[in-house]
């Protein structure tokens, strides 16, 4: 099988988001990420006309492939009907394909460098862990609740203590406390756990 070339753009992409994680953005310049990524500094201005412009174009690929992967709520609402509830928020909990979820990581730890001084990078945490993780799992335990297979409980703070758990599960992965995917899953099965069915 023919391995495909990385364009300029994806090498600019990738070692961008390996520098910007290591050393923080701002201690990042245009020429290292040409230097390291072995491109001419001009194809960066060309494609991003900033450096600025390639971390917003790391925020936008961090969302599209969350997009991609996420669950289809109709479909987990349609399961919370039959399925056991534990099951059912099981299929809720998702996660990157082992091609792009090293870079991910390394977007995600970029955007919590920044959070304290950048408002963009709290407005892509806040949207890419926070909220969606709340716009998925809110309405599947509502219905749940409603359906009577779980016990009515704080939903909210739940949420907030999941999110928590994801983001610094997600967040730590590029450091020594990395987590594979099983043990993501057992975390967040242990969440699920102390959801009381009926």
């Amino acid at each position: 099988m023919k391995v495909q070339k990385k364009t300029a753009k994806e090498k600019i992409m990738e070692t961008s988001a390996k520098l910007f994680s290591e050393k923080g953005y701002e201690k990042v310049s245009v020429r290292e990420i040409s230097s390291t990524a072995g491109v001419n500094s001009a194809m960066i201005y060309y494609y991003f006309a900033s450096k600025d412009g390639v971390l917003k174009s790391l925020y936008r690929f961090y969302t599209e492939e969350r997009l991609k992967e996420c669950p289809d709520l109709n479909e987990l609402l349609r399961l919370a009907e039959t399925d056991p509830p534990h099951a059912v928020l099981m299929k809720s909990e998702f996660h990157f394909n082992e091609k792009t979820r090293k870079m991910l990581d390394q977007i995600l730890v970029t955007a919590s460098r920044e959070i304290c001084s950048d408002p963009e990078s709290e407005h892509f945490i806040r949207e890419n862990i926070f909220e969606n993780i709340t716009n998925i799992l809110k309405p599947l335990l509502l219905r749940l609740v409603e359906l009577e297979k779980i016990k009515p409980f704080d939903i909210d703070t739940f949420l907030k203590v999941t999110s928590y758990y994801c983001y610094s599960a997600a967040a730590l992965n590029n450091s020594a406390f990395k987590q594979n995917v099983a043990e993501y899953q057992a975390g967040m099965s242990f969440l699920f756990s102390m959801i009381t069915p009926i």
